[in-house]
């Protein structure tokens, strides 16, 4: 290319033809080749966002089998909760727009874990650029406050600063949200990851409640991850164990139900039994305590009379009849007594058990044994029972009657009558005088009746008789 020199000795250069056609070709070529992609400048950034975080929301082999849309909200929902923990680290909503690439890579490769074979752009219909781009221009946590204001704030933080777990807190928060977005986030959003109605919610899990967007319940409520395999078994531990409770406490008060009511129907028989055994009992115990008032009879405790006896053993039986058992004993004061025990008792005999006392009780005779007493009670065990109390007369007063001027046949002619039938007492009772038939003659005796008599009686406690040496 040739020089020229001109005053005051400048030097133009003029192009040549061939130089021009080089400068030209360059140009052509600059112009020509494609500007550097969005990948290229991605390339040597990392991506600011931690996708970590929702590994502790990975159910592993019990995750649900979901369809296509399903699934790109809870890579929605994932993608808002990292924000949310990004949000609180550094203030800002969204990553650099250079990082875009490197964190849609690094998304892709946790959520292949989860869902093998899912394109999380392709499937979903998510561009690259969108990952940094979000609503109204709002980028910082500054810029969010300064737009909503003290007011709206602080009622978001009323109703979100607490587990949102379950159901009533989380619908007053995401409430309180929806009011915020609908009042002051109206404006355009771009693409359909970071828009206006998922900043709320990215801001709340930040900085307005207290566990932070990693916590199970915040999780749950604002993002809609609810993948957890604990949470989901403990769920269903919780409902499991809340039915057996209530199948056990069922049972429980229906079986505490039907024994209280068995318990206070057996008191009530038993209370009905008792008052009219009491009943009995004080009607026939005021009649022969008004016999013991006038004789010297003794109304002994039922208790007493088994000890005596040794609970009536069979060793203790001295006699037999179709009245009972006739036993023998020994009282506390050592004296020796025979026990006459009637069988098949009941109350509507006892007006008559107590005339026959009355009459025995009565009679007084130097062959005859001594009455001592009786006894009436009525026990769970035993029944009602009915039961007299003979004197056991001793050797030397069996002599001391035999030696008396009254003859006796020999034994082998004619036993000693040991017994005088009841109708023989009875016979002569009304007159107020009573003879029996000895080895000796008839004797007379006179006693006093205090109770009514009934000849026909009930046929329980009619004595077999009195006996007699």
């Amino acid at each position: 290319m040739p020089s020229i020199q001109t005053p005051p000795y400048e030097t133009l250069t003029i192009p040549t033809p061939m130089s021009s056609l080089l400068f030209l070709l360059l140009l052509l070529l600059l112009s020509s080749s494609p500007p550097p992609t969005l990948s290229q400048q991605n390339d040597t950034v990392a991506c600011p966002l931690n996708f970590e975080v929702l590994r502790r929301f990975n159910p592993g082999s019990n995750r649900p089998k979901l369809d296509r849309n399903t699934e790109c909200q809870y890579i929605l929902g994932g993608l808002r909760l990292v924000e949310a923990q990004y949000l609180q680290l550094t203030g800002s909503f969204l990553p650099p727009p250079n990082a875009s690439e490197s964190c849609w890579a690094a998304y892709q490769a946790l959520a292949s874990d989860f869902v093998p074979n899912f394109d999380i752009r392709a499937s979903c219909g998510f561009e690259t650029s969108w990952i940094s781009q979000g609503c109204m221009n709002i980028t910082t946590r500054q810029q969010f406050e300064d737009l909503v204001g003290n007011a709206t704030l602080k009622d978001v933080i009323d109703n979100c600063n607490q587990s949102l777990g379950n159901s009533s807190p989380c619908a007053s928060c995401t409430t309180s949200l929806s009011s915020l977005q609908a009042s002051y986030l109206t404006g355009k959003s771009v693409g359909n990851v970071s828009t206006c109605t998922g900043y709320p919610s990215v801001y709340a899990a930040a900085f307005a409640n207290q566990y932070g967007p990693a916590d199970v319940g915040t999780a749950q409520c604002l993002f809609s991850l609810n993948f957890s395999q604990s949470s989901g078994k403990k769920k269903r531990t919780v409902i499991l164990i809340s039915l057996v409770a209530c199948g056990v406490a069922l049972l429980v008060i229906i079986g505490g139900v039907w024994f209280l009511w068995h318990k206070y129907d057996q008191f009530m028989i038993k209370k009905r039994r008792k008052d009219y055994n009491d009943k009995i009992e004080k009607g026939l115990g005021s009649a022969l305590e008004s016999i013991s008032g006038s004789t010297t009879l003794i109304k002994f405790k039922y208790e007493e009379i088994s000890a005596a006896t040794k609970n009536f053993s069979r060793d203790n039986i001295i006699g037999r009849g179709g009245y009972g058992n006739v036993y023998k004993g020994i009282l506390d004061d050592g004296s020796e007594v025979a026990f006459k025990r009637f069988k098949n008792c009941s109350a509507a005999g006892d007006a008559n058990f107590a005339h026959e006392v009355e009459v025995i009780a009565s009679v007084r005779h130097v062959n005859l044994v001594a009455l001592r007493g009786y006894c009436t009670a009525t026990t769970p065990l035993v029944g009602h029972q009915r039961i007299i109390l003979y004197a056991r007369p001793t050797m030397d007063q069996v002599v001391k009657m035999l030696e008396t001027d009254l003859s006796v046949p020999s034994i082998p002619e004619r036993p000693i009558s040991i017994v005088a039938n009841i109708e023989d007492i009875e016979r002569h009772s009304s007159s107020g005088s009573l003879q029996l038939s000895s080895s000796g003659g008839y004797q007379t005796y006179t006693f006093e009746s205090h109770l009514p008599f009934n000849p026909k009686g009930d046929g329980e406690s009619s004595f077999s008789g009195v006996s007699t040496v």
